[in-house]
């Protein structure tokens, strides 16, 4: 009797010591995925979790903290696939562990309809995507934790982020899944869950609060000392002031983001790249087009080595823009990486890229690519079903192009496209809400700085008094600026209102009337300056009996530039004082060296050497100089 007992002890012991053997053995295989994860050798990371995640039968008695392990696993490895590049084929192997593993199928159901309605977010199929992702949150969630809970909010909040039908569902999951990550101190997905409900609230007019949301972010990730979240919702302000077309505060943040990625010690290759390309975005909507690229070449050595949209679609996206807008060559290079971005990035991105090569082959005159560029971007849209407000596209020019054509499906489609964007418009109007809560901001900042100021130095009441003066000075100006801005965009809002409303107004006539639309269009469209008395200052070569006329008619206009010109520039040469003329007539680099007779590469090396010796710096452009001696 007594051997039996003893044998059936040292049965069950062996059976424990070989389970909890088993178990190590799993959660080593684990971390062995990780770490091959953060050492960047991902195909040998995906197979680890492979392994791990089928090899577990679901037979096995698992605890609490192994169940967090194995669906943390799900987890990495989809963002394994993630930081490939490999959207599709993260699909097609979270299928494969899915039919292996009886842990998913069962106990783990949820984890796995989490993970793969946004896993297939991340490719066209969002239809799909939203509808697994609801199933998920109907299942029941087995060995809850509050991680678990965060992670399936915060993904059912960014796979709906873009559909309009969801927006209040979204907010709710948001702060449903900032709730979850409180508990759990995920400090970074916090952060995250604030900028998706920051980017919102800024969608939604609610500058207030995506900007108190923004700031939070910040002054939290401060005071933590997170120099990436500090990038990060650096980053958000920039989009946000950028949206509501307010280039200078965008600027503002950018030039702190730039500072502090300057500073840090361990970078983020991706944060640091979107960092430079923010300043470039800020500096391109400023007008100072010669710096942006200087910004861009930064962005793109950090890129090199992360995969395409990861941050290099944002750089293609950016040069294309910018170099659509000049000629020859370099209006060759924007087209090509347009369409780089049209092969390879999401649709979103992919509906930006269509839309500006539309734009440039209607404005080079040529309709039949630029049509083709029109079908893929409504190819798009209507695939995915964007709201106006989140791409933030132009429209008019495109109707205009169709208006001229006598297209009338094409004018119906792009009509309803324009009255969508143009009330996207009238609500982005800057209003009083904004300059509250900038001077809220700026308020509730300065008297926080007062008070350790005043505890430290209880004495330096003089100085705490010139600190008052210079805020009460900066909140002034903020003011000021910000009222001029919303009486600008008041005049524009209006003269939009009258014209849009014509136009719509003339969509809804006869057959008959449709030749009179686009004439009207037309003539509402005509360039109003009266260029005529510049095109005669300037002949088709200066050469040396042109010059001599030109000078003498540009000097009747323009009397004291010359005068002026000398005296800041004493050593200015014959070249360059033609060079400053021709920008004053607002000549292009192609234009110059037409009228110089001279390669378009020499007038930029002429530039150049004019901005060297004048000592200007990258942040200001030779046309602001010139236009500044214009106004002396």
């Amino acid at each position: 009797m007594r051997s039996r007992i003893q044998g059936v002890i040292v049965l069950i012991f062996s059976l424990l010591t070989l389970c909890s053997s088993k178990c190590f053995a799993k959660d080593s295989l684990f971390q062995e995925a990780r770490k091959l994860q953060r050492e960047g050798r991902f195909d040998e990371a995906i197979s680890a979790y492979r392994n791990y995640l089928t090899g577990t039968t679901g037979e096995e008695n698992l605890t609490d903290d192994q169940f967090a392990t194995y669906t943390d696993a799900l987890v990495q490895l989809m963002n394994t696939f993630q930081s490939k590049g490999e959207p599709v084929e993260c699909i097609t192997v979270l299928q494969e562990v899915f039919m292996l593993s009886p842990l998913l199928q069962n106990e783990c159901l949820r984890d796995y309809y989490s993970v793969m309605g946004y896993a297939l977010s991340r490719t066209e199929e969002m239809k799909k995507a939203e509808e697994i992702t609801l199933k998920a949150l109907t299942l029941p969630l087995h060995h809850a934790t509050p991680e678990r809970y965060f992670r399936d909010y915060a993904y059912a909040a960014a796979v709906f982020y873009s559909n309009s039908e969801y927006q209040n569902e979204v907010i709710e999951w948001c702060h449903e899944a900032l709730v979850q990550a409180k508990a759990c101190k995920n400090t970074s997905g916090q952060q995250w869950v604030m900028s998706m409900l920051g980017s919102l609230y800024k969608r939604n007019g609610d500058l207030t609060g995506a900007m108190e949301l923004f700031q939070q972010s910040l002054d939290d990730s401060r005071s933590r000392g997170d120099e990436l979240g500090e990038l990060n919702s650096l980053s958000s302000l920039v989009d946000l002031f950028l949206y509501w077309d307010i280039p200078e505060y965008a600027d503002m943040y950018a030039s702190d983001a730039v500072y502090v990625e300057r500073r840090m010690t361990q970078k983020n290759p991706m944060v640091s790249a979107q960092t430079y390309i923010n300043k470039g975005r800020a500096l391109y909507q400023l007008g100072v087009r010669d710096s942006v690229l200087f910004y861009i070449e930064q962005a793109r050595k950090l890129c090199e080595i992360l995969p395409y949209n990861s941050g290099m679609v944002d750089i293609d996206l950016l040069n294309g823009i910018c170099l659509t807008e000049e000629e020859g060559e370099s209006l060759l290079e924007g087209i090509q990486c347009l369409r780089q971005v049209t092969r390879q990035a999401t649709a979103a991105n992919r509906a930006k890229a269509y839309h500006h090569l539309a734009q440039t082959y209607l404005k080079n005159r040529q309709d039949k690519e630029a049509e083709i560029m029109l079908d893929s971007l409504q190819s798009i849209l209507n695939q995915n079903g964007y709201p106006a407000q989140i791409l933030h596209l132009d429209y008019k020019p495109i109707l205009d192009h169709y208006v001229k054509k006598g297209n009338h499906l094409k004018i119906k489609q792009y009509g309803e496209l324009l009255i969508r964007e143009y009330q996207a418009f009238r609500e982005r109007g800057i209003n009083y809400n904004l300059v509250e809560s900038i001077v809220e901001l700026q308020t509730g900042n300065r008297l926080q700085e007062l008070k350790i100021v005043q505890l430290k130095h209880a004495n330096q009441r003089l100085w705490l008094l010139n600190y008052i003066v210079i805020s009460l000075i900066i909140i002034a100006v903020v003011i000021i600026l910000l009222i001029y801005q919303n009486k600008r965009h008041k005049i524009l809002m209006r003269q939009a209102d009258d014209r849009y409303s014509y136009v719509l107004q003339k969509l809804n006539q006869s057959n008959m009337e449709k030749e009179k639309i686009a004439q009207e269009v037309n003539e509402f469209l005509r360039d109003k300056d009266n260029r005529q008395e510049l095109e005669t200052l300037t002949p088709h070569v200066l050469k040396e009996s042109g010059e001599t006329k030109f000078r003498q008619c540009f000097e009747l206009l323009y009397p004291l530039f010359l005068h002026r010109l000398r005296e800041k520039v004493p050593s200015v040469t014959r070249r360059e004082e033609l060079l400053s003329m021709l920008i004053a007539l607002h000549q292009d680099n192609k234009e110059i060296a037409d009228l110089l007779a001279i390669a378009p590469r020499s007038v930029l090396m002429l530039r150049h050497r004019f901005r060297q010796k004048i000592g200007m710096n990258t942040d200001v452009s030779l046309e602001n100089f010139i236009e500044d001696l214009l106004r002396i």
